[in-house]
């Protein structure tokens, strides 16, 4: 029996190629990334938002834990035309003056963008420091 099913699946895979690639690309296609690296001093997270001429606005929040205290960075951009760069640290800044935060884990950035349809998309990424 599982050699039957095995079979059918093998010969579905050589008649159909073509559907299964494509089935697989449209996958990729709606699990879009966004640019995100970290800094070269890896105290910050750079994030480009693109397309966002498409959406009304972005609302982002990167969570992460930095010697076991939970910790966050939140913020909206309101989207006019085109892409939008930004630099999340990892600490507190004052008149040029960074407190980077120290051993951080659990990093997951979360950007909702509110499409001019009306409709929210979420998106979710973990992020190794």
């Amino acid at each position: 029996m599982k050699f039957k099913v095995g079979l059918t699946v093998f010969c579905l895979l050589i008649i159909f190629p073509g559907w299964v690639w494509a089935k697989k690309k449209i996958v990729r296609r709606q699990t879009s990334t966004i640019p995100l690296a970290l800094r070269s001093d890896r105290q910050a997270l750079e994030a480009v938002l693109g397309d966002v001429a498409k959406a009304k606005s972005v609302t982002y929040r990167l969570t992460y834990t930095a010697d076991g205290i939970s910790q966050g960075i939140d913020g909206t951009y309101e989207a006019a035309s085109g892409s939008a760069q930004r630099e999340l640290v990892f600490g507190t800044c004052s008149k040029g003056v960074c407190a980077y935060n120290q051993n951080i884990t659990d990093m997951v950035l979360e950007l909702r963008t509110l499409l001019l349809s009306g409709k929210t998309l979420v998106q979710k990424f973990s992020i190794k420091p």
